[in-house]
Formats: C-alpha cells, sequence, structure tokens
C-alpha cells in the first residue's frame, strides 16, 4: 500500500500499469476507484475494498484499466464460482454477499428516485428473490472463442467485449441439470469439426445454444440454433447424434428433456430468432411460425404455474427468468391493485406491454374486464391461448403497437379504469405516456425493468397531474446489476 500511495504522485499516462483500490459499483454495477482523484473504471468484476491491477487508458468519456486482475480478493468470496478468480459478464456483483447485493441495488435505485419525485413516498424494503443462486429457468448461450483465432467454445461472452466468450461449466446462476446439458453441448460441438458464426464474414456454422425449464411440469427444452451452411447428410446425422447425446443423459430432481429443436438463422443479427427450425425431439402446437420445419417427435412448449394458472411458453416468447421470484413479483402488482381506492371488480384495466400475458390473466381474477396489449404475435397468440387453456373469459389480448391499438380501443370506447405498464427496457415514452394521460385514470401501476427509464417516465406522469405512492424493488436477478421495481401513481385531484 505504500508503494501505491508513493505511484500515485506521479502523473496518469496512458499505458501505465497501475494498482486501484475499488470504492464502489455504480448503477449498472461497473467497479470504480480513485487514482489522483481521477475517477477510475476496471473492465473486469470487482468489488470494495479489492485490489485491481491493469493497464490505464483514456477512453473518450471516461478513464478505464484493461487487461485487469485482482492481486488482493479483500476476503471475499466468488459467488458464481469455486474459483475465485474465474468471471464472466453480467455477473458485476459476484464479489459481494447476496444482503450486499440488495442494499447497494436498491440504494442506486432510492438515490435515482428521491431526486425526482417531489412528494412523500414509501420506498418499501427490497424484496430477495428465493434463490440467490441456480435460479434461472433459462440461459442462453454463444458460440465462439476465448481469444482471436482460437478453438471454438460454447459459453457468455466476456465482461466488456462483443467478441470474446468464456467457458461457464460450474456457473451458479444455473442449475445441475443446466450444468450437464451445457457441458454435453459443449464437447460435443467442439467434436464435430464444424465452425462457429463469424460475425465479420458471416460464414460459419453454430451460433447459439438456449436451454430453458419449467419448475412446474419439470421440462426442460433445448433449442440449438445454427445457420444453413451444412450439407444435407451431415445434418441429419449431426441432429441425430446430438439428440441421442441429449437424450442419454442423467438428469435429477425429477426433470426431463421434453423437447430439442434445431433452429436455422441466417439472419445477420445475433438476436436468437428462426427463420426455419426442425424438431429433433418434441411435438409442435399448431402455430406456424416458419416456412419450413420437420417434426420428429416430443413437445415444442413449456407449460408453468403462477397463482394457480398455467402458461404455455413457446421457445422465443419472454417469460421472467426467475421462476421461484414471479410469483413475489407479480404478488407485489396484486398488493398494489388491492391498494387502489376503487371496486376493482368494476374496474376495466388495460394490461399494456402484456407479453405472453401473465400479468393481465392474474389481474383478471380482480377485475371485470383486460384488455392487453403487445407487440410480439407470437407472444399475443401464447397469451390468449394460456387465457382459454385457464378458462379465463374477461381477459382479451391485441397484437400490435401499444400506441396504435389504443385509438382502436377508444374508437370502440373502450377504456380503462386502471393502467398496468410492463415495458421492456426503454420504458413507456413520453409519446404513449401523452395519450394515456387523456384517459385520467387514478391509478396506475409501473412494473419497470430498467430504473433509468422508469425516472424518465415518471418525469413525465409528474409533471401531468400524477403522484408517487410507493415504490417496491424487487431482486429476480441476483448477481447481476439488475432489479424490477414496481411503482404505484395516482392521479392528484383537486
Amino acid at each position: 500500500m505504500e508503494n501505491m500511495e508513493k505511484l500515485n504522485k506521479k502523473p496518469l499516462r496512458k499505458g501505465d500499469l497501475i494498482q486501484l483500490k475499488i470504492e464502489n459499483l455504480d448503477t449498472k454495477g461497473r467497479a470504480y476507484g480513485f487514482y489522483d482523484e481521477n475517477k477510475i473504471y476496471t473492465n473486469i468484476n470487482a468489488a470494495k475494498d479489492q485490489i485491481v491491477e491493469g493497464i490505464f487508458v483514456k477512453r473518450r468519456h471516461k478513464y478505464e484499466l484493461i487487461h485487469c486482475k485482482i492481486i488482493d480478493f479483500a476476503g471475499r468470496k466468488n459467488a458464481i464460482y469455486d474459483d475465485e478468480a474465474r468471471q464472466n459478464g453480467g455477473c458485476n456483483y459476484q464479489y459481494y454477499t447476496y444482503e450486499e447485493q440488495l442494499e447497494i441495488k436498491a440504494g442506486h435505485i432510492k438515490k435515482e428516485l428521491d431526486r425526482i419525485i417531489k412528494n412523500e413516498y414509501i420506498f418499501e424494503e427490497p424484496v430477495k428473490s428465493p434463490k440467490p443462486e441456480k435460479y434461472r429457468n433459462k440461459m442462453e448461450f454463444s458460440f465462439g472463442n476465448a481469444v482471436k483465432d482460437g478453438p471454438i467454445i460454447l459459453g457468455l461472452h466476456k465482461q466488456n467485449s462483443f467478441h470474446d466468450i468464456v467457458e461457464v461449466d460450474g456457473l451458479k446462476l444455473m442449475d445441475d441439470n443446466f450444468n450437464q446439458i451445457y457441458i454435453f453441448c459443449n464437447e460435443f460441438c467442439k467434436k464435430t469439426g464444424f465452425d462457429f458464426y463469424h460475425r465479420l464474414d458471416h460464414k460459419g456454422f453454430f451460433r447459439n445454444l438456449v436451454i430453458r425449464k419449467a419448475e412446474f411440469t419439470k421440462q426442460i427444452l433445448v433449442n440449438i440454433i445454427t445457420t444453413t451452411e451444412i450439407e444435407e447428410t451431415q445434418k441429419r446425422e449431426f441432429q441425430e447424434m446430438f439428440k441421442e447425446g441429449l437424450l442419454a443423459l442423467k438428469l435429477s430432481d425429477g426433470f426431463e428433456i421434453s423437447g430439442i429443436l434445431h433452429t436455422f438463422n441466417d439472419n445477420f443479427s445475433d438476436m436468437v430468432i428462426s427463420e426455419s427450425e426442425t424438431i429433433l425431439y418434441g411435438e409442435r402446437d399448431l402455430m406456424v411460425i416458419s416456412e419450413s420445419e420437420t417434426i420428429l417427435y416430443g413437445e415444442r412448449d413449456l407449460t408453468e404455474e403462477i397463482f394457480g394458472l398455467k402458461f404455455k411458453i413457446s421457445p422465443y416468447s419472454f417469460f421472467q427468468t426467475n421462476s421461484d421470484g414471479v410469483e413475489l413479483l407479480y404478488g407485489k402488482v396484486m398488493e398494489y391493485i388491492d391498494n387502489v381506492d376503487e371496486n376493482t371488480n368494476e374496474c376495466t384495466v388495460f394490461d399494456l406491454f402484456s407479453g405472453t400475458g401473465t400479468i393481465g390473466q392474474i389481474v383478471s381474477k380482480k377485475a371485470k374486464k383486460v384488455y392487453g396489449i403487445e407487440l410480439v404475435e407470437e407472444a399475443v397468440r401464447k397469451a390468449n391461448e394460456n387465457a382459454r387453456l385457464n378458462n379465463i373469459d374477461n381477459a382479451e389480448f391485441i397484437a400490435g403497437d401499444v400506441f396504435e391499438k389504443l385509438d382502436e380501443l377508444e374508437e370502440k370506447e373502450i377504456k380503462p379504469d386502471i393502467i398496468i405498464l410492463d415495458p421492456p427496457r426503454p420504458g413507456v415514452g413520453e409519446k404513449t405516456i401523452m395519450k394515456l394521460l387523456k384517459y385520467d385514470v387514478s391509478n396506475i401501476i409501473y412494473v419497470s425493468c430498467n430504473p433509468k427509464t422508469l425516472v424518465q417516465d415518471l418525469i413525465t406522469f409528474q409533471e401531468n397531474g400524477y403522484e408517487v405512492v410507493r415504490v417496491c424493488p424487487v431482486d429476480m436477478f441476483p448477481v447481476t446489476p439488475h432489479m424490477e421495481v414496481v411503482s404505484m401513481l395516482r392521479k392528484v385531484r383537486d
């Protein structure tokens, strides 16, 4: 430490090898410290009081250390791997205890809200994830290499890297079954001799692997995504061996592989989408999302249960990634519904950005009528299918842009008494909010997955006659910087 203090007196220059004591994490989960009063970020995950060594560089808007390594772990344990130095992207809080994670993440949210909320409001204690580890019901892996021109591997992106991949066997965000499936797929694909898809020259075969599970039915779905860059005989041989290898795995806790998909994607985008698909093991529903597919056997969808309702989940539908935490999240929404100053049984509820209709169907128990609007057509098909499955006849889900579909409902003289918002990360946006203001509803419940856009939207609501009554963070994503936030807004009446 004495040597560090002496080094601190020298002016910093690009390329200097320095040691940095971590002060904290910012709202995005980036570790930083101070060196000669300069705020410097590290390009690896680190925690308060740890010492990180790296090369100093100047970026456009910040100072940063690259080629980092932690040289003093400050007695902290690694929450995601048994090896204390092992890392991967997204797990920014991997060196913090779970209680520390909650305190820091909720503290960041409260600080931002206190800055913009003008009235007194209740900020509730954060709701904990029932499982701080092994909580994910979906894992999406990428094929690539650890270093340029290195051999093919399957894993997750390295912290702050678009190209580099790190292997993640033993990652404690996923359960033992996911880990076993991941290890098999990683080793199997290495042995095929096929290359991974290179983003720059758009050549190669392997792209992604997605594993999903349903806790209620004990189903697991495996979906391998590739290009069509393979001969027909090679494809059939690959598919058969891949299927046989997966079905030979001995899974635990009563789980079984219920479906194996081979999705083809020649799109330049890295999004996991289907241009066509082959079901290697499983049964397809009647919904068609591609012009070309072959059915071999099994089930394509998963079925999950929340609050006694069943939800069929397709391979590409959004569903909360923390099965044990989802009831706590939607339970908070129901609690806020119970606190509105209206008889909800006589109310029409708009569930906007409704996804597969989970919130809308749960809320339908306490509403006269629910209208859900969602942009993704497949999600809407599933929402209406799930409503029929659950014998819900007072919920209707509509596919299309929220802004445009509100106009159509208004033409039918359909207006809400309560509005529930659950937008994607970009938030609701001022244009849509201004349209919602015309309904003059007394109560709005806002479920946010991005505190930054929540703040922007709350400013707009406040400027137009609403006040924030209460806010509750719900931790659905331990070890990551993310938190869901449920807010209750009320119209200020004279």
